[in-house]
């Protein structure tokens, strides 16, 4: 599927990978310039064709015990595409064709304790390949993926050392996100990463009963809106929600619970 526009080149994943924009503390996803995708499997190539110019091990900030990471430089169409947390499995000068598989997810010292396996991507100038920001802007496609939470209730489906997923129990329409505001999908991690974004313009923000009004407005279309309040869970104060594209949980961060408990989350 064909998840986002960038420089009139389409970036493509398969089906059965979920996906965010905006989910993320770091500037590039916020100014709308990249997009991070949870393959099921390996890492694979998101253009029709490519070149490998630069394969590079780069050190971390360690915000989990990971001291490395990989900075993969892929020529695309006489740009460049960045790609990170991926252990390459192809060389400098080898070309790709679509969906060609070019490494391993890893754990990175730049992912938070309760971040998935990702492959980074953002499309840059060449001449200005490595830093965080400036890239260029994503135009996301919105289709419609997965139901839409009805209410506030979900169930515990999945439980790890560092959050659980979350099931809606009452669903709707499909929408790009679990989670809609006047049938625009909302995305982000709430509100641990500060800030969240809804595909399309909105003065204003509601999510499990709290307004939040928006704060800017990006060229691509997309509406951010700071996130600074309370996540409840059955009354508990918990760190936040992720909401992912193509991805009908909701993660949850936080929280004494159980596979098969009821919870309701509230925003405060």
């Amino acid at each position: 599927m064909i998840i986002a526009e960038i420089e009139k080149l389409n970036l493509e994943i398969p089906d059965n990978a979920w996906f965010s924009f905006f989910n993320t503390p770091y500037p590039g996803h916020r100014a709308g310039a990249a997009v991070d995708v949870y393959f099921p499997d390996k890492a694979l190539f998101p253009f029709e064709e490519g070149r490998v110019l630069e394969v590079r091990k780069i050190r971390t900030p360690q915000y989990v015990p990971a001291k490395e990471d990989y900075l993969l430089i892929i020529e695309v169409d006489g740009l460049c595409l960045k790609v990170l947390h991926v252990m390459p499995s192809v060389k400098t000068g080898e070309k790709l064709s679509l969906f060609d598989e070019i490494g391993s997810m890893i754990v990175s010292g730049f992912f938070s304790p309760w971040s998935d396996r990702h492959a980074h991507f953002e499309l840059r100038d060449c001449r200005d390949r490595y830093r965080a920001r400036g890239g260029f802007l994503m135009h996301p496609k919105i289709l419609n993926l997965v139901p839409v939470a009805k209410g506030n209730e979900f169930e515990v489906v999945e439980k790890n050392a560092r959050y659980l997923w979350l099931r809606p129990v009452k669903k709707g329409r499909k929408n790009l996100t679990p989670l809609e505001f006047s049938e625009i999908p909302i995305e982000g991690g709430l509100p641990h990463y500060r800030y969240g974004a809804v595909f399309g313009s909105a003065e204003e923000v509601e999510i499990f009963g709290l307004k939040i009004p928006a704060e800017k407005r990006l060229p691509n279309g997309v509406t951010l809106f700071e996130a600074r309040f309370q996540v409840l869970a059955n009354g508990q104060e918990v760190k936040g929600v992720g909401i992912y594209c193509n991805q009908e949980m909701i993660k949850l961060i936080g929280g004494s619970f159980e596979v098969g408990d009821l919870v309701k989350i509230e925003f405060k």
